[in-house]
């Protein structure tokens, strides 16, 4: 229950950002719907799709940060760890509320831009022979990146908290230790992933495509590695957090 009330407090903290946010994603499609004419199909992808998911990812990312800046700001990390709950807890709440915000809001930005741009041309696109093809390996190269880029924007959050909590266990020069952890440890990730992926080469691989067109295969090794560092950052994250709110 207390782990539950923590992810709404978060959820209700952030969501006018990703709300505000995604209003302007609408105006941004009512202007190029209005503009359309002047515009080419890849034009209207990288305005409409492309930019705002860019601008989405940092937006999260940034609430990654916001989140525990707004926290020690207020003072109101020192009640958090009054709960009975641990530290690592408390920062899977702000990670599952910024995650639950960004999946929503990509959704939102994907039926914005399928029901106001894209049925303009969809019964273009619909007739074209190739279509029955390419539909089925499309479908299954837009999920797959979606849940890759998804663990790649979790795993970056981690390392903002870890980030943010390291420049807490200092008195000066705090954005030189944030500096420095934040490349420390995508440095260390990046060293030791692939060492640790030769371990895995028996794990089954990914599939991305459809069996009647082209396939192709990803290692699956890199994504458990990752997920087990992810893991163990998160443990040394709430470590962090308790010593440094008794301090």
């Amino acid at each position: 229950m207390a782990l539950w009330n923590l992810f709404k407090k978060e959820i209700k903290s952030i969501s006018p950002l990703f709300g505000f946010f995604t209003v302007g994603v609408v105006v941004l499609h009512l202007l190029v719907l209005y503009k359309s004419a002047d515009f080419q199909m890849d034009a209207t992808m990288v305005l409409a799709l492309i930019i705002p998911y860019l601008f989405l990812v940092a937006l999260a990312i940034g609430t990654g940060y916001y989140q525990l800046h707004v926290e020690w700001r207020t003072n109101s990390i020192y009640l958090l760890l009054s709960l009975p709950i641990r530290g690592w807890k408390v920062l899977a709440s702000k990670l599952a509320a910024v995650l639950s915000l960004l999946i929503a809001t990509s959704i939102f930005i994907a039926a914005s831009f399928t029901s106001l741009l894209l049925r303009v041309t969809w019964e273009e696109i619909s007739t074209r022979e190739d279509w029955s093809e390419l539909g089925p390996s499309l479908i299954s190269l837009v999920l797959n990146l979606y849940w890759i880029c998804l663990f790649a924007i979790l795993f970056l959050l981690i390392v903002v908290q870890f980030t943010y909590l390291c420049g807490q266990l200092v008195a000066k020069f705090k954005w030189l230790v944030m500096l420095s952890a934040f490349f420390g440890i995508i440095w260390l990730v990046l060293r030791i992933s692939p060492l640790l992926s030769n371990l895995l080469v028996w794990t089954p691989e990914i599939v991305i495509g459809h069996k009647d067109s082209d396939m192709a295969f990803l290692h699956s090794g890199p994504f458990i590695v990752l997920g087990l560092l992810c893991i163990g950052l998160i443990a040394l994250n709430g470590f962090i957090f308790e010593k440094e709110v008794e301090v």
